[in-house]
């Protein structure tokens, strides 16, 4: 049998991009080596972009609702930054990929769980996927497999190697110790290489993870996530056993492609992270939603050309991401600075969240903080300098 798609990989690039295919009334198939619901490391934090993108209601999966952050530096100086307005939606992976992978379902697409893509290959008029189960064709491929892409690698040629590491916990905790802590999130600078540390609260439990640039972490990820639980107050006294690892494919080059033939890339497969805060899901999300529309608009055509996709991507999200790659080298270069910026102007914080909620371009706030930099470069170098003598005092 030809199916019109074969989307490998369900997470929220690869479902969502099965869920709009088939609402489009074409033919897809799509696979996922584990079964579901299952467990997904990751800090879980879903931005306003988010409910704008998606076509249906996500909130009952929802366990807390954001307004702010409180930044700290190598967990110390709290500094709470708390908006008026949601910034973001807490959830657990397993949830809610499960309910994109059900909606995906709903829609017509069918799916195979526990069935592990393991290569593909393009043949005249269609592409050959082979899985740990057989061997399917379809006319056109969708890449949604992870960090790890068998697509990205092998048919896009992207490094995987160009990364970071982060690892995480989900900790149970009772409500008089998650209480205090809801509403807002804890993200501590400092505390490893070109990378933060953070505190998500859940229904009843909190993600702490860390993650940092795998080559400035060189292989040290878990000391530095034990030196960062030492250290922070809000886990005292917590036991700390069940740590996942996992790789986060950042944006690094504006030029790669991601689409060649018949097979494209979504989300994390086609390295479309944010290389700042290692936000993803959104962006998963709507290249889904892109690919999706490329594809349902050219599948029926007798020379099927896809190569619009990344032009598409390209346009709505390389400006994006370029800024914050840029902001990604000058925060994590500079970690001291940037809390010293946040706490002489609070107001800048306020700003981001209006980028994280899709109200502000990134490149925007970025060229206002190099702005401020370049405005008072004494003022910021002597509190950052008072900073360095008193942590050092």
């Amino acid at each position: 049998m030809l199916y019109d798609v074969i989307v490998s990989g369900l997470g929220p690039g690869g479902a969502t991009a099965a869920y709009e295919l088939a609402s489009k009334g074409l033919n897809v198939l799509a696979f996922d080596k584990e079964k579901f619901p299952r467990y997904k490391p990751c800090g879980g934090c879903l931005s306003l972009k988010v409910e704008r993108a998606l076509p249906f209601d996500f909130k009952g999966v929802v366990e807390d609702t954001i307004y702010g952050v409180v930044f700290t530096f190598k967990s110390k100086k709290h500094l709470p930054i708390i908006s008026g307005k949601p910034v973001g939606y807490n959830v657990t992976r397993d949830r809610f990929d499960n309910l994109l992978k059900e909606k995906a379902t709903g829609a017509g697409a069918i799916i195979r769980e526990g069935e592990k893509v393991t290569g593909i290959e393009e043949c005249e008029g269609y592409v050959t996927v082979k899985t740990s189960r057989g061997e399917y064709k379809a006319k056109v491929v969708i890449g949604a497999d992870g960090a790890n892409s068998i697509i990205g690698r092998e048919v896009l040629g992207f490094n995987p190697k160009m990364c970071a590491v982060a690892v995480e916990a989900e900790l149970p905790l009772g409500e008089e110790k998650i209480e205090p802590l809801r509403g807002r999130l804890i993200m501590d600078f400092g505390c490893i290489p070109h990378g933060y540390a953070w505190i998500f609260p859940k229904n009843n439990n909190i993600s702490v993870g860390i993650a940092g640039h795998t080559d400035k972490v060189k292989g040290r990820i878990k000391r530095y996530f034990q030196n960062f639980v030492k250290r922070e107050k809000a886990l005292a006294g917590l036991d700390i056993r069940d740590v996942h690892g996992w790789s986060i494919p950042y944006f690094y080059d504006e030029k790669k492609k991601v689409a060649k033939g018949r097979v494209l890339a979504v989300g994390d497969a086609a390295h479309l992270v944010d290389p700042f805060l290692g936000e993803g899901i959104y962006y998963a999300i709507r290249s889904g939603q892109l690919a999706a529309k490329v594809v349902s608009e050219r599948i029926h055509s007798a020379r099927i050309d896809i190569s619009a996709y990344n032009d598409v991507i390209e346009k709505e999200f390389y400006p994006a991401l370029n800024a914050a790659y840029k902001m990604g080298n000058l925060v994590y270069n500079y970690p001291r600075l940037w809390y010293t910026i946040l706490r002489g102007a609070p107001h800048m914080m306020e700003r981001y969240y209006n980028v994280i909620r899709g109200e502000e371009s990134y490149e925007n706030f970025y060229a206002e903080l190099v702005a401020k930099i370049k405005a008072k470069p004494w003022k910021l170098a002597v509190r950052w300098l008072k900073g360095v003598l008193a942590t050092r005092g």
